[in-house]
């Protein structure tokens, strides 16, 4: 039994190792050239039969790589081999959302061009536009919305409320943003009436109401202060 269990491990050891087919080998070239940002070698590639859908082994789409590359011409080779514009992550992170945050103009033109949906969301970043309001890429956040993007409900323009003493508080539009806060502009009193104790965090040290923060001021927020958003 022992010599038999012998020959078998020897006989294994000599088969030849399983091989990556062509297919595998232009996908691991089509990946490469993506990383690279390599527009060129892209379009040669989908022209010879490689899957412009193709992803790595950590399951990041090419386009995305492409995108992460900072190179137009890269995204644009893999749109037009027929690259799903809204290919993501398992966490719903895609193109859009790569160069959003890298506030890539024209990158961002191409997907949308190529019918890249405005409004998917990553679990944890939210849409392209939240991104792109979180790092100031304004050029990019103005383009998304002109194409329609409606961002997570407290995007800039959006309602919100801050809500929290006992449900009461104020609510207001959003005027600007960055990553942990956002700047409101009050637009009206929920409750109240007899003013509500400040607080340092979600009232900047004012009191609410009764002579304190009222309708038109202004202020910073941390974004956990929001208990209700996409009121617009």
């Amino acid at each position: 039994m022992r010599w038999t269990i012998r020959l078998l491990l020897v006989v294994v050891a000599w088969l030849p190792s399983p091989r990556l087919g062509a297919g595998d080998d232009a996908s691991r070239a089509l990946l490469a050239a993506a990383t690279r940002g390599d527009g060129a070698r892209l379009a040669a590639l989908i022209a010879g039969g490689a899957d412009p859908n193709a992803r790595g082994g950590d399951g990041r789409p090419a386009l995305l790589l492409a995108a992460a590359s900072g190179q137009t011409g890269a995204v644009r080779a893999l749109l037009r081999g027929g690259a799903s514009p809204d290919a993501a992550t398992r966490s719903g992170w895609t193109a859009l959302h790569e160069v959003a945050q890298a506030g890539a103009l024209e990158a961002t033109r191409a997907l949308l061009d190529a019918g890249a949906s405005a409004d998917l969301r990553d679990r944890a970043r939210a849409t392209p536009l939240d991104v792109a309001e979180e790092g100031g890429r304004t050029q990019v956040a103005r383009l998304l919305r002109a194409r329609g993007a409606r961002g997570s409900g407290k995007s800039v323009g959006d309602v919100v409320c801050v809500r929290v003493w006992q449900g009461s508080g104020y609510c207001g539009t959003v005027v600007a943003r960055d990553a942990t806060r956002h700047r409101l502009r009050v637009g009206e009193l929920v409750g109240c009436a007899s003013g509500c104790r400040a607080s340092d965090t979600c009232s900047a040290g004012r009191d609410v109401g009764a002579g304190g923060l009222g309708p038109g001021d202004t202020l910073w927020v941390p974004t956990s202060c929001l208990t209700h958003t996409g009121l617009r």
